[in-house]
């Protein structure tokens, strides 16, 4: 039986794929910062992987100390970590590709013989942007190694769309751009499996999308259709954005980000190859049900 590790299961896709390899009959390690967070079901129903695990291996990537006999007696690495949204602690760089690193010279020494990393979907057109150049700074790290490897890249997961529920329950949403540009995102059970397939030999590097491809107008339109609210959408010329963006740099980093990486989105067309048969219709469904009954 092959042994896994599965560092960044506390986040939406590292959970679902924790359980896949776990379903598929793989001895699974999962590598977390905070006990209780993998504990508990996620906020958008991904699984909680401490029952789903067969070892649970607490550490810290930003603390090496910690993470001494992490890879011992692991086959396959797969990692998903970055840096959590409400981190303020730490920057993009020192969990994206420090603490990514920090796991692969982990699983140098301890001979593992594959790395599968969850990178970004054409992220050559979004160089400029933090989080872009952390991922691929570790990318280039991989292709150095010895170990062979595979780079998952994503164009965007059904958890990043559930932000399109929050800014149409708002009853308004704004969007650079014109909203004709297309995505098809994907869920995180259906990404899970490209993950555990890529685990296999020989296969380099892998784009990923889901099933539907929607302009960002429908994609938007079906945010406020599920919440039983008219459309209200206002797209934003991005000469306007970009200087917004210039304005809130000096005094908000994370804001400047965030706009950056909106800004990048809505200037190339997202559509990745098609994967999965879960719809984001039945997630924004399933979503709204479960915030309701939160609140309730």
């Amino acid at each position: 039986m092959q042994k896994i590790l599965v560092a960044g299961c506390s986040g939406y896709l590292g959970s679902f794929t924790l359980r896949e390899f776990k379903r598929r009959g793989f001895f699974v390690r999962a590598f977390a910062r905070n006990p209780e967070k993998i504990a508990r079901e996620g906020p958008n129903g991904e699984p909680a992987a401490a029952p789903l695990a067969d070892e649970v291996f607490i550490g810290d990537v930003t603390d090496p100390s910690s993470l001494e006999g992490l890879c011992d007696g692991i086959d396959i690495v797969f990692s998903s970590l970055g840096r959590a949204s409400g981190d303020r602690s730490h920057s993009i760089m020192d969990i994206d590709y420090r603490g990514n690193l920090a796991i692969l010279e982990q699983a140098r020494a301890a001979g593992v013989k594959k790395f599968v990393y969850v990178s970004i979907f054409k992220a050559e057109f979004m160089m400029h942007l933090e989080v872009t150049k952390a991922h691929e700074r570790f990318v280039d790290e991989l292709r150095r190694s010895d170990i062979d490897h595979t780079v998952v890249r994503p164009n965007a997961y059904f958890s990043d769309m559930a932000q399109f529920l929050v800014m149409a329950r708002s009853g308004r949403m704004f969007w650079p751009g014109d909203g004709k540009l297309t995505i098809n995102p994907i869920h995180g059970a259906d990404l899970a499996g490209v993950c555990v397939d890529a685990s296999s030999p020989g296969i380099r590097e892998i784009d990923v999308g889901g099933p539907d491809v929607f302009t960002y107008r429908e994609l938007f339109t079906l945010a406020f259709t599920t919440l039983g609210k008219p459309p209200d959408i206002i797209f934003i010329p991005l000469w306007l954005v970009r200087i917004v963006r210039a304005a809130a740099s000096p005094f908000s980093k994370p804001a400047a980000e965030m706009l950056g990486f909106a800004i990048a989105v809505s200037e190339i067309d997202n559509t990745a190859p098609k994967h999965g048969r879960l719809h984001l219709k039945d997630f924004f469904e399933e979503t709204v049900i479960r915030r309701n009954l939160s609140e309730a």
